[in-house]
């Protein structure tokens, strides 16, 4: 799962790079002369700042697309420390100082144009960004609107505006509004594959109207009310952490760059942290964590790019959280990756090796796991991947609660029998367990490689589903 959010950047006379040479950038950013705007900034600042300081850029305008509910990010920090305001559709109910953009209004910068084009829908403040050049079109940026492949789903801000209405708002914005751009145009979406603010969003760069019009799977719904059901059923369930991101981000976030360094922790005081009910967080790889950890710590690894998605279901944002790693450089990672969705209570971290206790969770190979199936004593399954992946294919037995609702159902699980864990990889597994453990479950076995290995190990072993 990638979370990123699809990134690019133009050269200095307003020609497009190619986007493809820059997937590895952290922002969305244009220049045309002296003069630069930045989309929908992340909230670590440091890229933009040197690449104006670098390119002898004047940042001109800071443009939000919409009040992000997956990403805190970093527009007033940016503008406080660039000088550049901040825009944002008329209808948002953003707390901090801004400017309204209206429909239909264009503004100039250098030698281009960019027009605003309305489009609630995936939130009721939804804006895109065309940029012209000589009169033409030539790119859009379409936020969480339009992705390579997708839409925005219109639910994440039900609670100001049905989503059913959303849905129906969503529908006239790309049908009535973006369809009718010309079909080169050049398509800039706010976030690729992985994230939950679409279903099945590709993992390109960019895209075109034309592409979109012809392949995207949304947009072949051409009939309102059938679109409208579509938008609204089936759902990928939404992390707690996203309401809470909306209300950050209409405020403004705190500035990281007043963060105090991250403390290595002395055990004395990790201690006391934890007795005192601090979330122990272990960023580590699973197999590390399995064969030694702290008692009632969640293992999250912060290798994987769904690392933030899954600390905003299972985190606390109202405790202090300290973290388990390998290193001081994985520590300061797993912080930055936390302060993007708003988890700013990060007190410091310790090694895994200053841990004076560790506990154990059984790691087993697929071989060994598929043995095992065979046996007198063979174990309970838990299968916590998510509902379209057990449709797909799941082992006979197996018991499913998908990760999101393991908390929520873990009452049908008995503590006393022994419980294997299994996902698609072993990561969610590893996390699965690790919720389990702290919830007094002993006899726990993870399975390594997930169901990728088991689907190797079965050959010719019948699969139900």
């Amino acid at each position: 799962m990638n979370t990123k959010r699809n990134q690019t950047i133009s050269s200095g006379n307003g020609e497009y790079a190619h986007p493809e040479a820059l997937v590895n950038t952290d922002w969305i950013a244009l220049a045309s002369g002296r003069e630069a705007f930045v989309v929908d900034p992340e909230r670590n600042l440091e890229g933009y700042l040197d690449y104006l300081a670098k390119n002898g850029l004047e940042l001109r305008y800071i443009f939000l697309t919409h009040p992000h509910a997956d990403f805190v990010a970093g527009h007033a920090e940016l503008s406080a420390r660039s000088g550049a305001p901040i825009l944002i559709s008329e209808f948002a109910p953003a707390t901090f100082p801004h400017r309204d953009l209206k429909d239909g209004e264009r503004i100039t910068l250098g030698s281009v144009e960019i027009e605003v084009i309305a489009t609630p829908g995936h939130s009721p403040d939804s804006v895109c960004l065309c940029l012209f050049k000589s009169g033409a079109p030539v790119a859009l940026f379409s936020g969480d609107t339009l992705f390579a492949g997708d839409v925005g789903r219109p639910d994440l801000r039900d609670l100001e505006v049905g989503a059913h209405e959303l849905a129906g708002m969503l529908y006239d914005s790309l049908f009535r509004k973006l369809l009718r751009l010309p079909a080169e145009i050049k398509v800039y979406p706010a976030h690729g594959a992985g994230s939950l603010c679409g279903r099945k969003i590709s993992s390109t760069s960019f895209t075109t109207i034309g592409e979109e019009a012809l392949t995207n799977w949304a947009l072949q719904l051409n009939d309102r009310a059938t679109f409208v059901e579509a938008m609204v059923a089936n759902l990928p369930e939404r992390p707690p952490y996203f309401a809470r991101s909306v209300a950050i981000n209409l405020r403004g976030a705190s500035f990281l760059s007043d963060f105090q360094a991250l403390a290595h922790l002395p055990l004395a005081e990790y201690n006391q942290l934890k007795e005192k009910g601090a979330t122990i967080l272990d960023v580590r790889p699973w197999p590390l964590f399995g064969e030694g950890h702290a008692a009632n710590s969640l293992n999250i690894g912060i290798a994987s790019p769904s690392f933030s998605v899954w600390s905003g279901f299972f985190v606390s944002p109202d405790l202090p959280i300290a973290l388990v790693v390998e290193s001081e450089m994985q520590a300061q990672q797993a912080r930055l990756e936390l302060a993007r969705i708003g988890f700013d209570q990060v007190i410091g971290f310790i090694t895994a090796d200053d841990l004076d206790e560790k506990q154990q969770i059984t790691q087993i190979g697929a071989r060994d796991f598929l043995t095992s199936l065979e046996s007198q004593q063979r174990p309970l399954i838990l299968d916590v991947r998510s509902a379209q992946e057990w449709s797909q294919d799941h082992l006979e037995g197996a018991i499913h609660i998908a990760l999101s609702q393991l908390l929520g159902r873990i009452g049908e699980l008995s503590r006393k029998a022994p419980l294997t864990v299994l996902c698609g990889s072993g990561y969610r597994s590893s996390l699965a367990a690790s919720l389990l453990e702290s919830k007094g479950f002993e006899r726990l076995t993870n399975v390594m490689g997930g169901m990728q290995a088991v689907r190797h190990g079965l050959c010719c072993t019948k699969l139900s589903g």
